[in-house]
């Protein structure tokens, strides 16, 4: 029988060590946001359903209301909890903490009051296939809600003396939010148009103008607002910034509010969800594909040299998110807690309920 001399045993031991590092045998070494790839070590792991109550949600830290400020977390509960819990994975980056990060029962965000995020986690179709792939960043966007409370109900805005009365500038300043404009000239997708404001500025638009022309409307803090009407809606921008705000034409009658024990951002009532969805500031970026963006970032102002010409967020055919989303179970012991790790698994398919090439990692490296 072959046995291996001192050199022979360094060899092999070297070339094992070797190994391990480039194909970890533990998912948690591959890092938060990674696509999972053909040969790695988790291809083909079991996956589990995370608990029914499980939501995405944010701790406002600053500025009432969801800002860049604010952090995300996948709020993964067996109760109606609403307070963060151990174990709960952070989407985006709190002070020095990464994405992916797990909380901890020492840790400084450890009971912290949450809010339910209105969102969706969707793609950006980059090649036109159609289908999810692995060049498509994934995104966590916000949900935006048009804003359906009484306004002036006028042929004409910028003419009607209603609109001219100081009981409806806090109406008017109200519900804006930041988008990012389109800078390309042709149209990404079929049926979209855009409207086009004195500064240049271009909102994307599933509607037909009724009046191309801009008209000043009022003002923000100094800044003119303009508006454009349409047949379904009039849209806003304050020029100068990426505010807009889209004020849907008809009323919609008292929505239902959400039955679940913790505060919810889309809550409040007569919004609806917009038709078409565009990459929007304080999105979070869970995997970004380029070397240059962190996985875990929100989209913020500064990135718009990256982001120019970018067609409608696409959305993973099939289940709801709650289902795409799933752990492999670590330790065994069929409960979801530290050790475990966490995907999105997208494309199921054929492969619905194991890890598959594509896969998205929403946990990293254990600690």
């Amino acid at each position: 029988m072959f046995v291996p001399g001192r050199k022979g045993l360094i060899g092999i031991l070297l070339l094992a060590s070797i190994i391990l590092m480039v194909d970890p045998i533990s998912s948690s070494d591959y890092l938060f946001g990674s696509k999972v790839l053909l040969g790695h070590s988790d291809v083909g792991m079991p996956l589990y359903r995370l608990p029914a109550e499980t939501t995405i949600a944010f701790w406002d830290i600053g500025t009432p209301g969801y800002d860049v400020d604010d952090p995300v977390y996948l709020h993964i509960s067996y109760s109606t909890s609403c307070t963060t819990n151990a174990n709960d994975v952070r989407l985006s980056f709190l002070a020095n903490v990464s994405p992916g990060s797990k909380v901890r029962f020492n840790d400084s965000d450890m009971n912290k009051p949450l809010t339910r995020l209105p969102s969706i986690i969707c793609f950006l179709n980059e090649n036109g296939s159609q289908a999810y792939d692995l060049n498509d960043p994934v995104y966590l966007h916000h949900i935006t809600y048009r804003d359906h409370s009484s306004h002036c109900d006028y042929p004409d805005l910028a003419d009607h003396s209603c609109c001219d009365n100081p009981d409806n500038s806090r109406d008017l300043t109200a519900g804006f939010f930041e988008r990012i404009p389109y800078r390309g000239e042709e149209f990404p997708s079929h049926g979209l148009s855009y409207a086009l404001f004195t500064d240049n500025y271009k909102l994307f638009i599933s509607d037909k103008l009724i009046d191309k022309r801009p008209r000043k409307v009022g003002e923000m803090r100094g800044l003119c607002i303009e508006m454009i009407q349409g047949l379904e809606a009039d849209y806003y921008h304050v020029l100068g910034t990426w505010l807009i705000k889209i004020k849907a034409h008809k009323n919609e009658d008292e929505c239902s509010r959400r039955d679940g024990k913790c505060d919810d951002e889309s809550s409040g009532c007569r919004k609806e969800v917009l038709g078409d969805e565009f990459i929007q500031t304080n999105d979070i970026i869970l995997s970004s594909m380029l070397e240059t963006v962190e996985n875990g970032t929100k989209v913020t102002n500064g990135m718009d040299k990256d982001m120019v010409a970018l067609p409608p967020l696409a959305s993973f055919l099939g289940e709801s998110d709650d289902t795409k989303v799933g752990f492999f179970d670590a330790n065994g012991n069929r409960i979801y807690d530290y050790e475990d790790d966490v995907y999105l698994n997208v494309p199921a398919g054929v492969s619905k309920g194991i890890v598959t090439v594509n896969n998205v990692r929403l946990s990293g490296p254990i600690q």
